[in-house]
């Protein structure tokens, strides 16, 4: 019996600069996390999967941090999109609302999701969950699942 192919796209939540030296919310394993996102962003980007960067504006006028058009709103320099790869933009930790998130996966016919971002607990979890709840298969790759003596991220899904 042949195997039905089945596309896949990588959704990188909320790498960006505040999370890091210096931010507005420094995040003790950003560049653990970083380092993550970008072994797995060039393993996608090889085989010219599908990705999508995940950006989180506030916009509660007494944020912060993730402030419209401040540095540390922006994408982190090493998972930077290039031309082709879509970006979202949320203002709720959940991905899938107020944004065109699920549009996008459905028009390209995606049905596997790998997710890699900087707040399991805050945004991948809901994310995760939705993604999960609208039949996608995904893999969450987690920073405490880091395989120590390959140095290569696990997947939890």
């Amino acid at each position: 019996m042949k195997r039905k192919y089945t596309k896949s796209a990588l959704l990188l939540i909320e790498i960006q600069n505040d999370y890091f030296y210096k931010g507005k919310m420094e995040f003790e394993e950003s560049y653990e996390v970083a380092s993550i996102a970008k072994r797995t962003l060039d393993a996608f980007r090889k085989k010219r999967k599908i990705v999508v960067h995940i950006q989180h504006i506030s916009i509660n006028k007494n944020a912060s941090h993730f402030i419209a058009g401040t540095k540390g709103a922006e994408i982190y320099d090493e998972v930077a999109p290039i031309e082709g790869e879509m970006i979202i933009t949320k203002n709720n930790p959940n991905s899938f609302i107020e944004t065109g998130l699920l549009e996008y996966l459905k028009s390209n016919q995606i049905e596997n999701l790998t997710i890699v971002g900087m707040m399991n607990d805050m945004s991948n979890d809901p994310t995760v969950r939705t993604a999960k709840d609208l039949g996608f298969n995904v893999d969450l790759i987690e920073n405490n699942k880091l395989n120590k003596k390959e140095k290569t991220p696990q997947k939890c899904f």
